[in-house]
């Protein structure tokens, strides 16, 4: 959710005038007039290190958990958004946390082993070969992911499971 959230793109207009303060002393700050659209990427703030530290591109739950939570998260609640925040905040965030847990859970029960099966990916849709010199994040990635309205992996997400003994 925080790494790939499903809404990786917002957009809100301003209702009255406003001013973006500068994020250093040698910027100005930003006026924006009302009824200016205002874009903003939940994809690129989810991966900022000022933000999450500087293992932020990493996947790791635990940051949830440990002394990061009162670190990053704590004070500042509005740097993770997979659902938005505040009066906008999607009504179906409940249902969608009941729903993936239910999901997981089921999945978990049945399959004792699930992987990537990147050889059934269409090789159109495979991460570009130059991405693994890229910096970070992506030249460890075994998809494309894109956006429309919500973030998918082109192509689809191919995976291989074994079946639980016990299912």
């Amino acid at each position: 959710m925080r790494l790939f959230s499903p809404i990786p793109f917002n957009v809100r207009e301003s209702v009255k005038a406003s001013t973006l303060p500068a994020t250093s002393p040698l910027e100005k700050p930003i006026y924006v007039p009302p009824k200016t659209s205002v874009s903003y990427s939940v994809f690129i703030m989810h991966r900022r290190k000022d933000l999450w530290g500087p293992d932020a591109e990493e996947f790791d739950p635990d940051r949830f958990l440990d002394e990061r939570l009162h670190k990053y998260l704590i004070p500042q609640p509005f740097i993770f958004l997979p659902f938005n925040a505040g009066p906008r905040i999607c009504l179906g965030q409940q249902f969608a946390y009941n729903e993936m847990s239910f999901m997981l859970i089921r999945l978990l029960q049945t399959f004792s082993c699930i992987t990537l099966a990147p050889e059934a990916q269409h090789p159109d849709t495979r991460p570009p070969t130059e991405w693994a010199q890229a910096e970070g994040r992506k030249s460890r990635e075994r998809f494309r992911p894109k956006a429309h309205l919500t973030l998918y992996a082109d192509g689809g997400l191919w995976v291989r499971m074994d079946e639980a003994e016990n299912a």
